[in-house]
């Protein structure tokens, strides 16, 4: 599911919300690749703290409640949802790296080529 930036102001921190800012489409094309790089193990951090505290949650609800499933309403919904927009953001970092090395590993080919010619001549 995408979130909108309504739905992850109402879930996320100040800095938290730089990130997603970070990984909107005008933003992300913006970023160099050490930026991107950066807001990439920000949000992966930040990803791995949210699922590990939903784990942590879920584990605390079936002490709790005494069934094995663990679940009692949404208590831990915020938490799962904080996880899984960050994981989106992620992703989205992932295929806009992985956009650019492609970009550079053709402007690589071109300029070998181009000098493989030059040598020859």
């Amino acid at each position: 599911m995408a979130y909108t930036r309504t739905t992850a102001k109402k879930l996320l921190t100040a800095t938290e919300l730089e990130v997603f800012d970070a990984a909107t489409p005008a933003g992300i094309k913006t970023l160099t690749k050490p930026q991107l790089r950066s807001k990439l193990e920000r949000s992966r951090k930040l990803r791995d703290k949210y699922r590990d505290l939903f784990r942590r949650q879920r584990l605390a609800l079936r002490a709790e409640v005494g069934s094995k499933a663990g679940t009692k309403g949404n208590a831990n919904e915020r938490t799962r949802q904080k996880e899984e927009l960050l994981a989106e953001l992620v992703t989205k970092f992932e295929a806009r790296i992985a956009q650019i090395e492609q970009t550079e590993d053709k402007e690589f080919a071109k300029a070998c080529a181009v000098a493989e010619k030059r040598s020859r001549a």
